[in-house]
This record gives structure tokens, C-alpha cells and sequence, in this order.
């Protein structure tokens, strides 16, 4: 390799990686205006939006039913018609087949929003400005509801064979904690206290839960088990 080659090379990775910080702060950028919004808000307004749109009438019930009953003649479906880019649209009709997938209107199909980032998801669900057709709402919606769903599926692994629970406490308190305020208004005013109170009971009887990251990120890297393991074991801390 000549040292031309390597040098062009190290530009091209250092230029991914400046663009994958400066997107990455764009989305928290606008999650915190997401945030701001709804704080602004009264638990009795975010509870009516959020029945709104996930609620068993609500709009994304209304959009799948209707799918299933037109298939792509959905009149749900008709905003992809004001993108303007060729790359829009074709963004869009990914997450077209994946709705008629779920619908059974079609093959399996890949969710495009698979893999990004809860806060990324939810700017895209709750966005306003019409950057985003309903059908591209619709499918970050289900995959944050899939992403939030492995992260209890392994939580609960944390709990075979034990009688602990502190990681299971814990991983409640920090998916409390990144949810929207409109999110949080259909839990019990008392949540979080209810499971501070569990954790600290826990860590009354079996000790401290020292974790050198947050269980979000621990989890998709370390398994339930091993994970189990290693806070069982205080000899061999979890890097």
C-alpha cells in the first residue's frame, strides 16, 4: 500500500466518522427539542395525544386496518405522492413493503428503521414538519416498539436460576428514563419511585450495581448471562 493510499484512506474514515458525530448530533439536537415540546405540555394533553395516535382507535390502528383491507391502494398511503426526491420516495416504499408485509399484503420485508438509535426513531415518529409520510411514522414506531421488546426480552434472561433482580430494576429505571414525556403520561404517577424503591431493596440484600455502562448498551454486547455473571462475581468487575 503506498502512503498516498493510506492517507486517502484514514481522510475517507475520519470523514465517515465526523459524519456519523455530526448526525449523531443533529438527532439529539432535535430530540431535545422533541423533549422541550412535550415538557411544555400537561399530562392530560399528552395523554390525549397519545390515544391519539396509538390508541386502539387511534391513527396508527387506523392505518394498519386499512392496509390490510386496500393493500397499496391505501389512501393512507397517498402522502408519499408529494416527495419530491427520487430517494425520498424510494426511502418511503421501503417502508411501504414493510407495512404490507405486516399486513400479510406481501412477502416478509426488512423494517428500514431496524437499528437506529430510540432517540433517532422517535423524532421521526413524533415529527411535525411533514418530512415524514405516515407510512415512515408507522414503521419507526414498530421498530422502536421491536427494540424495545428485545431490550425486556433480555432483562427477563437476567432472571433465570436467580432470585436477584437488580439488573431487572435497574433496566426498568433507564427505559423510564429515555421515554418521551407523552410516553411517560400512561404510566403511574409513582413509576420510578416504585422502582428506585425495588433496586435500592435490592442492593440492600445483595450489594451495590456497579455497572460501567448503561445496561442499553451493555446488552448489545454482553449476554444475559454473562452479564448475570459478572456482577455476581465483584473480583472480576464488567469492562
Amino acid at each position: 500500500m503506498t502512503a498516498y493510499s493510506s492517507t486517502h484512506r484514514k481522510r475517507a474514515t475520519d470523514t465517515r466518522r465526523l459524519a456519523q458525530e455530526q448526525g449523531d448530533q443533529g438527532v439529539m439536537s432535535d430530540f431535545q427539542r422533541l423533549l422541550d415540546r412535550q415538557g411544555a405540555m400537561s399530562r392530560d394533553q399528552l395523554q390525549a395525544v397519545h390515544r391519539q395516535w396509538f390508541g386502539p382507535q387511534g391513527l396508527f390502528a387506523a392505518f394498519c386496518a386499512e392496509i390490510e383491507r386496500l393493500g397499496r391502494q391505501a389512501p393512507s398511503l397517498d402522502d408519499l405522492t408529494r416527495l419530491r426526491s427520487a430517494r425520498r420516495r424510494q426511502e418511503a416504499e421501503l417502508a411501504v413493503a414493510f407495512a404490507l408485509a405486516q399486513s400479510h399484503r406481501r412477502g416478509a420485508a426488512h423494517n428500514p428503521f431496524n437499528g437506529r438509535q430510540r432517540e433517532a426513531l422517535c423524532c421521526v415518529i413524533f415529527d411535525e414538519s411533514g418530512a415524514y409520510t405516515l407510512v415512515e411514522r408507522y414503521a419507526a414506531y414498530e421498530a422502536m416498539r421491536q427494540g424495545d421488546s428485545e431490550f425486556f426480552i433480555k432483562l427477563i434472561a437476567t432472571t433465570r436460576g436467580v432470585v436477584e433482580r437488580r439488573i431487572v430494576f435497574q433496566g426498568l429505571l433507564e427505559h423510564f428514563d429515555r421515554l418521551l414525556p407523552l410516553e411517560k403520561s400512561i404510566y403511574p404517577g409513582a413509576y420510578r419511585e416504585v422502582q428506585m424503591a425495588h433496586l435500592e431493596r435490592e442492593e440492600g440484600l445483595y450489594g451495590p450495581l456497579r455497572l460501567e455502562d448503561s445496561l442499553v448498551t451493555l446488552l448489545e454486547t454482553v449476554t444475559p448471562l454473562d452479564l448475570l455473571k459478572q456482577i455476581q462475581s465483584p473480583e472480576d468487575p464488567l469492562r
